[in-house]
């Protein structure tokens, strides 16, 4: 459902739901978004797009990884916020970028891993809340995902 929400706000409440899960590792997440982001948007969507790529950062980027740090910041950008999901995870090689948001693509099947999580990222950013999404990545230097989406999702 569509309405008006404080995205620092509304990124902190979905890591408050995520915490139990996530105290179980020693890995931690940084929050670096600004009070008074304000959205007219479907935080629904938005929330699933974020425990996405918690959930995927915990259990691909960290694997063997003792003090994985995840990095949430946005940005006002015009009339777009731009939020980039950092980590300093094991990275990911050309092949795997390639294939990243391919439907079933995963290197953990059977093994926790569904391959859905990032195709169903890319959907909802592109078709749920009109943006765009672009990630960087270099095998053991972590991965970048940057996501541009519109402050008044359109009508």
């Amino acid at each position: 459902q569509r309405r008006t929400f404080d995205l620092a706000g509304m990124v902190n409440e979905i890591l408050h739901t995520l915490s139990p899960s996530l105290k179980r590792h020693p890995h931690k997440v940084v929050v670096d978004i600004p009070d008074g982001i304000t959205m007219d948007s479907q935080p629904g969507p938005l929330g699933q797009i974020i425990i996405n790529l918690v959930n995927n950062a915990y259990l691909h980027a960290f694997e063997g990884c003792a003090d994985g740090v995840l990095t949430i910041s946005a940005r006002s950008q015009g009339d777009a916020v731009v939020l980039q999901f950092s980590d300093n995870g094991v990275g990911m090689g050309p092949e795997q970028l390639a294939k990243l948001f391919e439907p079933f693509f995963s290197t953990k099947i059977g093994g926790g891993g569904t391959g859905l999580g990032m195709s169903i990222v890319k959907n909802l950013v592109l078709e749920k809340l009109q943006g765009r999404i672009a990630v960087e990545s270099t095998l053991g230097q972590g991965t970048r995902f940057v996501i541009t989406l519109p402050r008044v999702l359109p009508t």
